[in-house]
């Protein structure tokens, strides 16, 4: 076997690219970089990400595996490291104490300044519920812990108050985390308190010796309680309890699915413990990194495991915030910090699958309904401008060299030739309009059967008279329908395409999911589509997207969005490419005038859609992706 020398500054390099500055500086971020270039690869880390405006220390996390852990050997030099190799050893025993009794270990090292060449981190322990749930159990951890780690800040009073701690606890809370502050010159254990109720929070604090007044801090966790799921409670254990207390704010979800994250946040803006830049930043971590994204990003290790599950395995790394934590310090002003990770994983296609499901973004029924309504209501309404206008293709696209002859059949027969189609090949036309595309390929195709799906009654009801003027009903079928919900069995079409219609999808994992299931083994996808350019957007881009949007009541989105649920859905050898070259959007625009007395006027269709843009962020591209044949095949 070859080996690769990889290190968690590969893993990094892939999640970099979403890590906005105002999150973490580029000299800070270098920092990490030259950190993380040292240590292993770590399938599970982030970031501790402080939200005031003159805040910008960021603390680096890795979770550790639960097998071998291959340390730097100038590391091990040091004393702090040895006696880690020891707990690493005795916890990745699968019969060891430790092993049954803690889930996860973090390692978190502190960058205030330049890392050092051997960085001594904090470590957390995360327990099992199950076995650590009581006191006993609690202190059996700690003690086995202070045998093996050096400067372990376990006294006897030290121990006597994490009893009195556990002891206090009410029914149904627990000590989840234990952290030994290795690097720092503290005497004292970090707790994580989870499942108290947030009114019993300040009494229980006073039932373990907290000797602070309650009166700021029970107000301040009413109001927090109201954002968030759950709080967890965060203070230090000493020769007395510390009077600095951390209040962490979890979410089930993240804020694709939770519109209470944007609560929180703007909360925290407003009463100075968050900048707006922030805030915007930390919006825009949560999502997922795949090699398509940035081939040459995606470290080495991982392009030969993915090699050896193929189409079995899709290969992701996950961005989520993990938690808002709120510094309640006596004295001092409230701060708050996040916690934002990212994680490698490979997941089965039916797994990914379930995963996408389960969150995708929430949209209610309402919400639905009323962007279809949308969609329907402007089909209906302008079907017979737009035929008159457009003709029977409504694509905004065509082909550069055939402007002159018959641009709109030779533009469709082009693209279907793209797409793979072939005689005696199912297929569907996915968003028909009123079967344009259908009946040029039907006619060009011999043998070719076509099912064709649109969302509006009028143009259904048009393209069946034009389907059956044209003598193709025994080849064509058409119906009303939502494309996120097919009415069609499994495994049935040889191909899928959609020629400018993608862009109508609320829901593009929900979407792809139902093609790649109504596609045979080794069926292909095919979309000519606008597509945003990647990168953040100038205000008049933004602008000029969202008229766009409206006018045609469209969802123009990146291409990596739908590569990435393309992908997702279980599509293999998907590949993407520019039309630019090749299309021309003239003919689209001269539908727009015609002239009277020698002077462009609006047409009909011109005075509903004509806007001058400021901007012209969109391009005309292409995706293809293949459904895996499977085992034999």
């Amino acid at each position: 076997m070859v080996k690769m020398n990889v290190s968690m500054a590969d893993y990094l390099n892939v999640v970099t690219p979403h890590l906005q500055p105002e999150l973490v500086s580029p000299e800070v971020l270098s920092h990490i970089q030259t950190l993380t270039q040292t240590l292993p690869p770590f399938s599970f880390a982030g970031f501790e990400c402080r939200l005031g405006a003159e805040r910008s220390r960021v603390d680096f996390q890795a979770s550790l595996p639960n097998r071998s852990l291959n340390l730097p050997e100038h590391f091990l030099t040091h004393p702090v490291w040895q006696a880690f190799q020891r707990f690493y050893r005795d916890w990745t025993e699968p019969t060891s104490f430790l092993h049954q009794s803690i889930d996860s270990a973090i390692v978190e090292f502190d960058l205030v300044e330049q890392p050092l060449q051997v960085p001594i981190p904090c470590l957390l322990l995360v327990l099992n519920e199950e076995t650590v749930c009581g006191t006993q159990p609690l202190m059996a951890v700690v003690e086995n812990l202070r045998s093996q780690l050096p400067n372990c800040p376990v006294s006897q009073k030290i121990e006597s108050n994490l009893r009195l701690c556990a002891d206090s606890l009410p029914k149904g809370a627990r000590i989840a985390n234990l952290a030994f502050m290795l690097s720092r010159q503290v005497r004292a254990l970090r707790v994580v308190v989870k499942g108290i109720p947030p009114q019993q929070l300040s009494d229980y604090l006073v039932q373990i010796g907290w000797q602070e007044p309650t009166n700021t801090l029970s107000p301040l966790v009413d109001t927090l309680s109201e954002f968030v799921d759950e709080i967890a409670l965060a203070f230090d254990v000493g020769e007395t309890v510390s009077p600095r207390i951390g209040l962490e704010c979890h979410f089930l979800k993240q804020p694709s699915n939770e519109p209470r994250w944007q609560l929180l946040l703007d909360y925290l803006v407003e009463t100075g413990l968050c900048t707006p830049v922030k805030k915007n930043a930390l919006l825009t971590w949560p999502g997922f990194s795949q090699k398509a994204d940035n081939p040459s990003l995606w470290p080495q290790n991982l392009n030969w495991c993915d090699s050896i599950f193929g189409s079995q395995g899709v290969s992701l790394f996950s961005r989520t915030i993990y938690e808002i934590k709120v510094v309640y310090n006596p004295g001092n002003p409230l701060s708050a910090k996040a916690y934002i990770a990212f994680d490698h994983n490979w997941f089965s296609r039916q797994e990914l699958m379930e995963h996408n499901q389960q969150n995708a973004p929430a949209q209610t029924e309402t919400d639905v309904s009323e962007y279809l309504e949308k969609v329907r209501s402007y089909y209906d309404r302008l079907n017979s401008t737009i035929i008159k206008y457009v003709g029977t293709t409504y694509q905004s696209a065509l082909l550069k060299a055939d402007l002159e002859t018959e641009p709109y059949r030779q533009t469709n027969l082009y693209f279907a030739e793209r797409a793979g189609i072939k005689s005696g090949h199912r297929v569907l036309d996915a968003g028909c309009g009123v079967c344009g595309p259908s009946i040029d390929i039907a006619r060009a195709i011999e043998s070719v059967s076509i099912d064709a799906i649109a969302i509006s009654g009028e143009q259904v009801k048009t393209a069946r008279k034009l389907i059956e003027e044209a003598g193709l009903t025994d080849r064509i079928t058409v119906g009303v329908g939502d494309f996120h919900h097919l009415p069609f069995g499994d495994e049935i079409f040889d191909s899928v395409f959609f020629f400018e219609s993608a862009g109508y999808a609320y829901d593009q994992k929900r979407l792809f999911s139902e093609v790649y299931r109504v596609l045979r083994p080794g069926g292909t996808l095919y979309i000519k589509e606008p597509f945003i350019k990647e990168g953040p957007l100038s205000e008049l881009e933004q602008q000029a997207v969202a008229d766009a949007n409206r006018i045609y009541a469209y969802n123009v989105t990146p291409m990596s969005q739908a590569i990435e649920a393309i992908s997702a859905a279980g599509f293999e050898n998907v590949t993407s490419g520019d039309l630019t070259d090749i299309l021309s959007t003239e003919a689209f625009k001269q539908a727009m005038f015609e002239y009277r007395y020698g002077f462009p006027l609006l047409t009909e269709f011109g005075k509903f859609h004509y806007h001058q843009f400021p901007a012209h962020p969109e391009f005309f591209g292409e995706i293809k992706a293949c459904k895996p044949r499977g085992e034999g095949s």
